[in-house]
Order: structure tokens, then C-alpha cells, then sequence
């Protein structure tokens, strides 16, 4: 990889917005954001469909383009494995075996989202709307699970071709947080499914290690006198075991009506769990992160976290974990993405530790390569306001740098990638695939030199954000083979 030194940038100056007039602005984006996408779907399903939906690259091409869809580099991806995105709407394959870009069959009634491959490669699940959607891992015979509405994809097994999924009835007579799933399901890729755990509300839920079994979140209204609780479903059967209970009046990291959600389950730490409470039913800042280290064992604080995305907690072989860490020391970061975040790195019963001073600079999005000697993350200025549309964010997120820590020597290094954004690494650990400028990007060991692969993702000038934070690994998903 051809690497280039680390240059800090200019720490930018912002006026600071009105906070309740910016809220209303962003409320009002987000509604024409979902008009303009779900049009946009349905334009391009229709396209798709008219035009036979799969589609193959011209020899003598190296771009291909879809008129009113994506650009794609098939030939850059060759011997990649595959891509699965949502470009304006519609849900992509590319088959870097044999160079084909599909589109996948219509989901009719919301916009794909959350693309997940099998971990053998077979299989693709997503969502569209509250409808479940499975297909082959190249994006043929599309088809609708039916029988429940799917509310949440909690993973593939990792070693079984089996998807958990958060799903209904939903419940509503509830205040609000009302339309909550009740049932944690498991399914299979011929579409059938059953029950392994039911409650008020199904928070979330995680694997363990083994694939042996499932760690969920069950919540209870505080009226009914039952505890918040994380309990492991052995996926063969038999008795589920509490990990944690928390009573409605009880306090844990000091809080009171505390939820809890699972974020992981890891050797060397047991289960870790976000901790929400004192009325919040989702934070971004500042999280609690405990970990259980085996059922009844009394938590223990890892960090205060960022907590919205499945990018904010990485795990590495030889038991180590990479976090998003608050750094504000009590100020508070706020819950833009962009102020007081540092990567840090964490062992059992050995606290956490960053890796880039902080100040000027936030870092994010952990990724370890597979071997867990190298952790990929991303350093960005660090921003004291607010304020999101969508020149801040195009600004801040071109203003991305990659970076590569080695856990053997504690040496840093700065990629010749830039603007990435959410880096993942090839199962051999050869390769990175990361977002950058609303596309997809390869930065393969050939040549060292990143190659964008798809684009775009999202409708021009509507990225999606919530203070700041935008769900890219939304829209895509990457297996790069055996």
C-alpha cells in the first residue's frame, strides 16, 4: 500500500446554529429525503424490470452505467467476491467472478436497506420497509419471507445459514417508544422460521462466539414490576439463561428506567450491553457500555460510547475490543459525530486506552483485519458545533483520513485513501473496501492505490443524517470469499 505521511487540517471555525431551529430544518429534510427516495425507487425498479434486470459490463468498458442508476467498476472488482449496495433506492449486486451487476427484484413498499450476506457467501437478506427479503448471494430468485413483519436484521449465525431477526406482532398499547417487536425469530433460507424469544419489547440481540446461542434484549413496562433483562437462548433449545436483570427502580451507572441493549458477545469479556436510562430510549453520546462476564456476574464499565451503529464496537482476535469513546471529561460531547470521539482500544480487566490525542482531531469506525494485528479507523477535524446540511457534511466527511494502527508495535500510519469512511476489511486481510464521497471505494493490495467501485448511494445532495452521523453501512454489504 503506498502510504502517506499524517497531516493534521485546520481545525474549521462554525457559527452555532440555533439548535431548535436546526432540529426543525433536519425533521423537514429527513421527510423530503424519504419522498425523494422512495420515488426514486419506484422509478428505477421500473427500469430495472423493463430492462431484465440483470445486466452484464461491456467487454471493451471499464465503467459501466446504468442510466438513472449506478456507475460501477466491474473489472476494478474482479476477484473481489461481491457487493451487495442500494444506489437511489434500488438494492445492486456485482459479481466480481463473473463481472454481472444485477438488480434485484422490486421490494414493494419501502426502500431496501441493511444488505447482509451469509457468512459462507450463499445467501442475502435485506429489509425494505417491514418486509424481510431473501435471495442467492448474486441476487437471483428474489423473494419475500412471509408470515411476520421484520422490524430489525440481528445477524447471520456465524456457523449456520441461519438470520435472526427482530420481528412482530408489534405491541401498542405502550406509551411511546409503541410499535415495538415482540419476537426474536430465527430463519432459514428457504423462508421458514420460528420463535426462539418473545417479550414487551425485543430490544436487540447478539451471537455468541459459537453460533450456539443468542443473547437479547427483553424490556417490561416499569408498571408491571418486571426487570429489564439480557438472557441467552440456546439455539437448539433448552433453558434460556439471565445474564442481567434490572429492576424498574433499580440503578445501574447511575440511572434509574433503565433499557438495555446488547451490542456484542465476545471472548475474553462476555456480553456487552449499552445501558440507557432516565427516560432516553436511544442516546448517541456518552453511552454506558458494561460488560458481563457470565450470567449473574455484576457489570462492568468499559466506556462511555458513541451507541448509534454497528461501527462504534469492534472486536479482534485475542480478546480486544475497539471502541468510540466520549472524551469530553464531563462536558459532553454532544450528540454531534464529529465532536470529542477517540478511538480507543480495550482488554479484559485492562481499561481502555486511545490512540491519537485528542483536541483537534475526533477518530471513528473501528475496523480489525482479521487476524487482529492491525486496527483500521478513521481520523476527521474535530468540530465544537453543530450545524449539518449538506455542505458541512460533504466538507467533513471529505476531510476523512484513513488510518492504520499495528497492535504489535503501537506504530501509526496514514493510508492514501481519502475521505474514507467506514473501512471493511477482505477475510484475508489484503484488502479494504470504504465509503468516500458517496461511493464505494477498493483499496486492493495490487497496486495500492484505491479505485472506486460503485456510485452513487444516495439521491445528489441528500445524504441522510442524524447529528451528523450518516448510516453507510446501510447501504451495502461485502463478502470477499472464502
Amino acid at each position: 500500500m503506498v502510504l502517506a505521511p499524517v497531516i493534521a487540517p485546520p481545525r474549521p471555525r462554525v457559527e452555532a446554529p440555533d439548535p431548535l431551529e436546526a432540529l426543525i430544518r433536519e425533521a423537514r429534510a429527513r421527510q423530503r429525503r424519504r419522498r425523494v427516495a422512495a420515488a426514486a425507487a419506484l422509478a428505477l425498479a421500473a427500469a430495472a424490470a423493463a430492462a431484465g434486470v440483470a445486466l452484464l459490463r461491456g467487454g471493451g468498458d471499464r465503467l459501466l452505467r446504468v442510466p438513472g442508476g449506478p456507475t460501477v467498476d466491474a473489472r476494478a472488482f474482479s476477484r473481489h467476491g461481491r457487493l451487495a449496495f442500494v444506489s437511489r433506492g434500488v438494492l445492486w449486486v456485482l459479481d466480481g467472478g463473473s463481472g454481472r451487476l444485477r438488480s434485484v427484484a422490486a421490494s414493494h413498499g419501502g426502500t431496501p436497506a441493511d444488505p447482509a450476506f451469509s457468512p459462507d457467501g450463499r445467501w442475502l437478506a435485506w429489509l425494505a420497509g417491514h418486509r424481510l427479503w431473501l435471495a442467492r448471494s448474486d441476487g437471483a430468485g428474489a423473494r419475500r419471507v412471509p408470515g411476520f413483519a421484520a422490524y430489525g436484521l440481528e445477524g447471520w449465525s456465524p456457523r449456520a445459514d441461519v438470520l435472526a431477526v427482530a420481528a412482530g406482532p408489534v405491541r401498542t398499547n405502550r406509551p411511546c417508544p409503541c410499535f415495538v417487536p415482540t419476537a426474536l425469530r430465527l430463519v432459514s433460507p428457504d423462508g421458514s422460521s420460528r420463535v426462539l424469544a418473545h417479550g414487551p419489547w425485543i430490544r436487540s440481540a447478539v451471537w455468541s462466539p459459537d453460533g450456539n446461542a443468542l443473547a437479547v434484549g427483553i424490556e417490561n413496562d416499569p408498571a408491571v414490576g418486571r426487570p429489564s433483562r439480557i438472557v441467552a437462548y440456546p439455539v437448539a433449545g433448552g433453558a434460556p439463561a439471565t445474564w442481567l436483570a434490572v429492576m424498574p427502580r433499580e440503578r445501574l451507572a447511575g440511572m434509574d428506567d433503565v433499557l438495555l441493549e446488547p451490542v456484542g458477545w465476545w471472548r475474553g469479556f462476555g456480553i456487552g450491553v449499552w445501558v440507557f436510562g432516565d427516560g432516553a430510549t436511544r442516546n448517541l453520546d456518552a453511552t454506558p457500555l458494561e460488560t458481563v462476564a457470565r450470567p449473574g456476574a455484576t457489570p462492568r464499565l468499559l466506556a462511555e460510547t458513541l451507541s448509534d451503529g454497528p461501527t462504534s464496537v469492534a472486536a479482534a482476535q485475542g480478546a480486544r475490543l475497539a471502541v468510540v469513546a466520549d472524551v469530553a471529561h464531563g462536558r459532553g460531547g454532544g450528540r454531534v459525530v464529529w465532536d470529542e470521539k477517540q478511538v480507543q482500544v480495550c482488554r479484559p480487566g485492562g481499561g481502555c486506552r486511545g490512540l491519537v490525542p485528542g483536541g483537534a482531531t475526533v477518530t471513528l469506525d473501528p475496523a480489525w483485519s482479521p487476524d487482529g494485528g492491525t486496527l483500521a479507523f478513521v481520523s476527521a477535524p474535530d468540530r465544537r458545533t453543530g450545524g449539518w446540511g449538506q455542505r458541512t457534511l460533504e466538507s467533513w466527511y471529505g476531510a476523512h483520513r484513513l488510518e492504520l494502527y499495528d497492535a504489535r508495535t503501537g506504530r501509526l500510519t496514514t493510508v492514501a485513501a481519502a475521505a474514507a469512511t467506514v473501512p471493511e476489511w477482505s477475510r484475508d486481510g489484503a484488502s479494504l473496501l470504504y465509503v468516500a464521497g458517496d461511493g464505494l471505494w477498493l483499496l486492493p493490495p495490487s497496486s495500492g492505490k484505491p479505485v472506486e467501485i460503485a456510485s452513487p448511494l444516495f439521491p445528489p445532495a441528500h445524504w441522510p443524517s442524524y447529528f451528523g452521523q450518516i448510516a453507510w453501512g446501510a447501504q451495502f454489504a461485502w463478502w470477499s470469499g472464502r
